[in-house]
């Protein structure tokens, strides 16, 4: 079986393995594409069909495998719409949970000193436990995101629907379609490249944002409108370490000149290190694990025995939740927070408001 790490390799075609290997697997991305055009069409057909909620729904989604922020854009969301006096329920599909039923997370007071690792971690997974946790969010989770949504919504009553990762989910309709454009504008799709779909179908989008400039994607979307386009990046906040006395932020400067080992299990973790070395972190050492990892007590040996010899363990929002349950040396710790900062903001963020009262009003 072939790690996410090497596929990474074959997808940039480095090196001579790298670039046959890419060669054998485009026979294979042609039926993949051929099979997902398929399916679009029969749900644009009404063959396949998708079901409406009793909320608007907003789809925060991309066109790759991970890596452009969809996460951090859908609590930005959820934040200005909040701001906004609407009521938000994010709908998130739980990635490697263990539980069937739909789980619906609240916000949480005291946070992660009372994450149960084996139990919450397993039924919801680390994303949607992030997200209500540290972030104070409400969300339904469940493959099904239609009964997830039911149930949410017996619990207490959302204005709008916040879908995550949501664009190739196309069994629940949507009133707006927020797609991410990340580093990678290939358009080769799996399992030859990252693209989860052909990439002319970002026509399906009502809003473009690009989250690693616009650059590479400007020969594509140049016949777009212009204000279907924004760009944003993912910047860095603070440094947070977690305790049983709640969570405590460290500043940035923190990093400055201090010898690091990261430990991540993201989808692609270059965009962490360049944050990291912008506040000028020595980077000694990494550990890349798959994303959504579950962290075992063999792992944290291995990261105990490296941390001696360095003066930082940063890892991620998201890990750090599965890490806490093992013991480290105080504040040594700790998580980068970064947050998405998106230029023209509230003009996106008007155009996805007017769509949803479109479809809060009655119709005729």
């Amino acid at each position: 079986m072939i790690s996410h790490l090497s596929m990474r390799a074959v997808w940039e075609r480095r090196g001579f393995s790298g670039k046959l290997l890419w060669v054998a697997l485009l026979p294979l991305s042609k039926l993949y594409a051929a099979a997902v055009q398929t399916r679009n069409y029969l749900f644009a057909q009404g063959v396949l069909r998708s079901v409406r909620l009793a909320r608007p729904v907003v789809s925060v989604g991309n066109l790759t495998v991970g890596g452009t922020g969809k996460t951090p854009t859908c609590l930005w969301l959820a934040r200005e719409l909040s701001m906004r006096g609407l009521k938000v329920g994010i709908l998130s599909r739980g990635y490697r949970r263990k539980e069937k039923r739909p789980v619906i997370l609240q916000p949480e007071d005291k946070f992660p000193e009372t994450l149960d690792h084996d139990g919450e971690l397993a039924k919801a997974g680390d994303e949607p436990l992030m997200m209500a946790g540290i972030y104070r969010q409400t969300i339904g989770v469940g493959a099904n995101r239609a009964l997830a949504a039911a149930e949410l919504l017996r619990r207490q009553d959302v204005d709008v629907f916040l879908l995550d990762d949501g664009f190739q989910h196309r069994r629940i309709q949507r009133e707006v379609d927020v797609l991410l454009l990340g580093r990678d504008s290939s358009g080769c799709v799996l399992p030859a490249g990252p693209f989860r779909e052909p990439r002319r179908n970002l026509r399906r989008a009502d809003f473009l944002l690009a989250t690693a400039g616009n650059g590479d994607w400007a020969p594509v979307i140049s016949q777009e409108p212009a204000g279907k386009l924004f760009s944003a990046s993912l910047q860095p906040v603070c440094l947070v370490g977690f305790s049983p006395q709640g969570a405590r932020e460290f500043p940035l400067t923190l990093l400055y000149r201090s010898k690091i080992l990261t430990v991540t299990g993201i989808a692609d973790p270059r965009g962490f290190y360049r944050l990291i070395h912008e506040w000028e972190g020595e980077i000694v050492e990494t550990l890349e694990f798959p994303d959504h990892y579950a962290y075992t007590a063999k792992d944290w040996q291995q990261i105990s025995r490296i941390a001696r010899l360095v003066d930082l363990i940063i890892t991620t929002e998201k890990d750090i939740l599965k890490l806490t349950r093992f013991p480290f040396a105080k504040d040594k710790l700790l998580a980068l927070r970064v947050a998405m900062e998106v230029a023209n903001g509230d003009a996106l963020v008007a155009g996805v408001v007017a769509k949803i009262e479109s479809a809060r009003r009655p119709a005729g």
